[in-house]
C-alpha cells in the first residue's frame, strides 16, 4: 500500500511542477527586472549585489543560485532585453501589407520600444562603453544582439518586398545606427529632439537606402552628383522653393 502511495506521489510531481519550481522561476524574473533597471540607471560597476537584492526583494543567495555571479546576471539581463527587442521587429515584419505600410509599422514598433522600453537601448549603450572592453563575453553578447537585430530587419525587408535586397544588411546597419543615435540624443537632451521628425527622417533614409540598392544608376548619380545636386527632372523652381529662395519674373533667384 505504501508503495502505491509513493508511486502516485511521484506521478503527481512529474505532471505538476512543484510550487518551489514555480516560485524559483518568478524570483528569477524579478531579479532580471531589477537588474535591467539598475544596470541601465547606474551602470555595471555602480550596481551592487546588495542593491539588486533590495530592489528585487530576493535574497542574495538566490542571485548567485540563478546566475552564478554579477557578470552572469548581466549577460542574462542583456539576453532578456534583446529577445524583447528582436521579437518586436519580427512581429512587425510578420504583418501583411505592401512595403510602405510594413515599413511604417516596423518603424512605429521601433519607436514604441524606444518610448516605452528605453532601458533596452540604454542598457546596451552603457555596457558597450563600460564593460565590453574588460569582459569579452559581454562584448560577444552585444555583438550577437546586433547580429540578430540585423537578421530580423533583413528578414522583414525580404518578406515585405518579396525578394532579396542587395546588401540588405547594410540597410539594417544604417537603421540600427540611427536608432542608437536617436536614443542617445534623447538621453542627453530630450527637449532638443522630436521623435516625429527623427522617425520621418529615418523613414526617408531607409527608403533611400533600399532604392539605391535596387537602382544602380541612381546609386551612381549620388556617388558622383552634379555640382548643383539636383535630381534629373527636378524643376529649378521646386529646388529654389525647397532652399527657401524666391524666383523673380526674369527667372533669377533672389
Amino acid at each position: 500500500m505504501l508503495d502505491i502511495v509513493a508511486n502516485s506521489y511521484r506521478m503527481v510531481r512529474t505532471i505538476m511542477p512543484p510550487r518551489r519550481y514555480r516560485t524559483s522561476r518568478v524570483s528569477r524574473e524579478r531579479i532580471l527586472e531589477a537588474a535591467t533597471e539598475l544596470f541601465a540607471q547606474q551602470g555595471y560597476a555602480g550596481t551592487g549585489v546588495d542593491q539588486l537584492a533590495a530592489r528585487s526583494g530576493i535574497a542574495k543567495t538566490a542571485i548567485y543560485y540563478h546566475f552564478g555571479n554579477k557578470a552572469g546576471l548581466l549577460a542574462a539581463a542583456l539576453e532578456r532585453a534583446s529577445n524583447t527587442w528582436i521579437e518586436g521587429i519580427a512581429q512587425a515584419s510578420r504583418q501583411g501589407g505592401d512595403w510602405p505600410s510594413r515599413l511604417d509599422r516596423g518603424l512605429a514598433g521601433m519607436r514604441a520600444m524606444l518610448e516605452e522600453k528605453p532601458w533596452i537601448f540604454k542598457l546596451m549603450q552603457i555596457l558597450a562603453l563600460e564593460v565590453a572592453d574588460e569582459k569579452p563575453e559581454i562584448r560577444e553578447t552585444l555583438q550577437s544582439i546586433l547580429r540578430r537585430s540585423r537578421e530580423a530587419i533583413v528578414a522583414g525587408m525580404r518578406d515585405a518586398l518579396g525578394f532579396e535586397v542587395p546588401d540588405a544588411e547594410g540597410v539594417a546597419k544604417v537603421i540600427l545606427g540611427l536608432l542608437d543615435g536617436i536614443s542617445m540624443s534623447r538621453e542627453i537632451d530630450p527637449e532638443a529632439i522630436s521623435l516625429d521628425e527623427a522617425f520621418l527622417e529615418l523613414r526617408r533614409v531607409t527608403t533611400f537606402a533600399v532604392a539605391i540598392r535596387l537602382n544602380p544608376d541612381l546609386a551612381r548619380w549620388f556617388d558622383d552628383p552634379p555640382v548643383d545636386y539636383r535630381l534629373p527632372g527636378l524643376r529649378r523652381e521646386a529646388a529654389a522653393d525647397a532652399a527657401g529662395e524666391t524666383s523673380n519674373p526674369e527667372g533669377r533667384t533672389s
